[in-house]
């Protein structure tokens, strides 16, 4: 059974090359958010001597902040490996995935806190494909890619929502646990597919997308293009496991 009650948020903040948007993310996020809704940061960094940590370090010597904030160094190469450990790493009952770039706006959050008070079992995502929602600087083909890919998902599994490609969500700790994900190459794909595919609560807010201004765009047709390929091919694998479970059920 889900936790039933939301008690206290840990924000991941993803960084590899980000330094100024690292901190500005980090500013943002205790501006709007009440201090006692979150249980901490975690700047989970790529690998110890990325061009994000210096930036981690100068957060972690600012005695002013008010919330535990600590780094953790990815021990397995890629996102997908880095998301699969997360939960080894989080003592509250939610966590929250995002980017320090600045594309997904932080200023989001205390709207999806209030949403998870009130659906604690709930994934509560923030969409920029929602009415209300403003893209700025969101290239066209990039735009067909990301709805192509989404409306395949949507299909394959049965399953609604705009921004199923997204981490960018808060995610209850114990629905996570229970996941089991077997396949460490492909946790990031099961991570935003699987709890939804087997009937979990899903809830979608409106929120604003900036393309990010320090660094390159991680938009890459070729990177996205392979992206969204794996996201299909763990869709029908998700569909195919699900199917199989069913049968098995009904011969048990």
């Amino acid at each position: 059974m889900c936790m039933e009650l939301f008690h206290h948020l840990t924000v991941v903040l993803l960084a590899s090359t980000e330094q100024q948007s690292l901190k500005e993310t980090v500013r943002q996020l205790l501006e709007c958010c009440a201090a006692e809704d979150l249980a901490e940061i975690i700047i989970f960094l790529i690998s110890a001597d990325c061009p994000s940590a210096e930036a981690a370090a100068e957060i972690m010597r600012d005695s002013s902040i008010p919330v535990p904030v600590r780094c953790c160094i990815q021990q397995m190469p890629g996102l997908s490996a880095g998301i699969f450990e997360l939960s080894h790493l989080i003592n509250s009952s939610h966590f929250l995935i995002i980017g320090s770039d600045l594309e997904m706006d932080p200023r989001a959050v205390p709207a999806m806190i209030e949403r998870s008070k009130q659906h604690p079992a709930a994934i509560v995502c923030a969409s920029k494909f929602q009415e209300g929602a403003r893209r700025e600087d969101y290239g066209r083909l990039h735009y067909l890619c990301n709805r192509a890919v989404n409306i395949a998902v949507e299909l394959i599994l049965n399953i609604r929502g705009t921004e199923l490609i997204s981490t960018f969500q808060i995610y209850p700790l114990d629905l996570y646990k229970r996941m089991q994900f077997t396949n460490p190459k492909r946790t990031f794909y099961e991570y935003t597919i699987r709890p939804l595919s087997m009937g979990a609560e899903y809830i979608e807010i409106p929120t604003n997308y900036k393309r990010r201004e320090e660094g390159a765009s991680n938009f890459n047709p070729k990177k996205y293009i392979n992206l969204g390929v794996t996201f299909i091919r763990t869709a029908l694998s998700e569909r195919k496991r699900l199917r199989s479970e069913r049968n098995n059920h009904k011969n048990a």
